[in-house]
């Protein structure tokens, strides 16, 4: 009778590649310029600061520039990040702070890129094609943030948070917050590509 001699192959546990890092503290057009190398499904690591806005926020936007005011600056500076944060713990810079979904800020994307706005956007989920388009024109990106662990970014990635605008609106206003190696993923890039196309053919 033959012996079979059973050989141990130890395998090994598949690597991310080292993401890509991003300063989000430098001029916007710089950060545009750092973003344009890579293609979509990069892995990013922000670090810099990041506007938060979302929902009532856009609308309270939208409203301004509806009466003939100027887009606000903070908009044109830094990415947006679409989220909202909940009660901040003592001893801590916030609550829980997570993504909320990117397709509610949809109708106001092409208005935003066309004034200089929203020309970075960081949140969770797809895109209209209407954003896709308007960031192929405006030459922006959406960035895809990460949505469970929302507690984990408030905890290691969120260094600060300080109010800008709006701050009647509680939750919902506009903040302005610190972030250090955030993770993020190039969802959709200033090329007319999307990590979401593929699936959806």
């Amino acid at each position: 009778m033959r012996k079979i001699q059973l050989v141990s192959c130890r395998q090994k546990a598949p690597e991310l590649e080292k993401a890509v890092e991003i300063n989000l503290d430098k001029p916007m057009k710089e950060i545009l310029a750092d973003l344009t190398k890579y293609p979509i499904k990069t892995r990013l690591s922000l670090n810099g600061t990041l506007i938060v806005a979302r929902d009532i926020a856009h609308a309270q936007i939208k409203k301004l520039l509806d009466e003939g005011k100027p887009l606000p600056e903070y908009f044109k500076n830094h990415p947006i990040y679409y989220a909202g944060p909940a009660k901040t713990p003592e001893g801590m810079p916030s609550g829980s702070f997570g993504p909320t979904t990117a397709g509610r800020m949809d109708m106001y994307v092409n208005l935003l890129q066309s004034l200089g706005g929203s020309l970075i956007m960081v949140a969770k989920g797809n895109r209209t094609r209407a954003v896709i388009d308007s960031c192929k024109k405006y030459g922006g990106f959406y960035l895809g943030s990460i949505g469970g662990p929302a507690a984990v970014l408030a905890a290691e990635n969120i260094k600060s948070v300080e109010m800008v605008d709006f701050e009647d609106l509680g939750m919902e206003a506009i903040r302005k917050i610190r972030v250090e190696n955030m993770p993020a993923f190039i969802i959709t890039d200033d090329k007319g590509n999307d990590f979401f196309d593929e699936y959806n053919k």
